[in-house]
């Protein structure tokens, strides 16, 4: 089922459940109002329902608004991390490496630019405080428009980047399949996802990022057809 409906789906539950039982149910009206917002906001690609700021916080109302889903989100990616044998940071190039949020104690290596994919975790402190630290907000599952991700691309610094979303699998291909195709180093989106799955075989897109990935290559090929015409 399509992220949104199992949102509104759990919504429709919460909301069922604490309109028919007795005693502490209506304490599910919290979770579901956010699951419905989270179903909202999954349809129309919004990653600011979060409000996370371009310094890499999230605002004390988005606590107070999200406060059910903020504590589910961090349980589960607790768990994910302890279960999940993949490395918290691999590199795919001498100067491009992917992984998933790190922890203050796990920011040993310093890059360049730290490219933050996630719209749901505040960023830990050691990134934020770096001048090449980059926001770019998408929720999971979902995909960016193509002239946004060109233009996130186009804003890295020279030297060292880390990429990385929630558990690194997911927006992480997608940015760092486009970082490849932007460099010119592979020829198309499969080749680009074959490089990256040989350093990090959990990487998977959904469906909107596999096509979200295949209008950026579009994207990248149009444009270098009209520079060389030009030219």
């Amino acid at each position: 089922m399509p992220i949104p409906y199992s949102m509104f789906a759990l919504a429709l539950v919460m909301t069922a459940g604490s309109l028919t039982q007795k005693g502490w149910w209506w304490l599910a009206l919290w979770p579901a109002v956010n699951f419905a917002l989270l179903g909202w906001a999954h349809l129309g690609q919004n990653a600011g329902i979060y409000g996370k700021r371009a310094d890499g916080t999230l605002p004390v109302w988005s606590w107070a608004v999200f406060l059910p889903l903020h504590l589910l989100t961090r349980v589960v990616w607790r768990l994910v991390c302890v279960h999940n044998r993949a490395p918290a940071c691999q590199q795919v190039l001498p100067d491009l490496s992917i992984g998933r949020r790190l922890l203050n104690h796990e920011c040993q290596t310093r890059f360049d630019n730290y490219v933050d994919l996630t719209a749901e975790f505040t960023e830990s402190s050691a990134i934020r405080r770096s001048p090449g630290y980059i926001l770019v907000a998408i929720l999971d599952g979902a995909a960016i428009d193509p002239n946004i991700l060109r233009q996130a691309i186009d804003q890295l610094r020279p030297g060292t980047t880390f990429i990385h979303c929630a558990q690194g699998f997911g927006r992480t291909g997608l940015f760092s399949a486009a970082v490849l195709l932007r460099r010119g180093l592979v020829r198309d989106p499969a080749e680009a996802l074959a490089r990256l799955r040989a350093v990090r075989p959990g990487i998977r897109l959904s469906p909107l990022q596999q096509r979200s990935l295949e209008q950026f290559a579009c994207l990248i090929s149009e444009s270098a057809a009209t520079t060389s015409a030009v030219n």
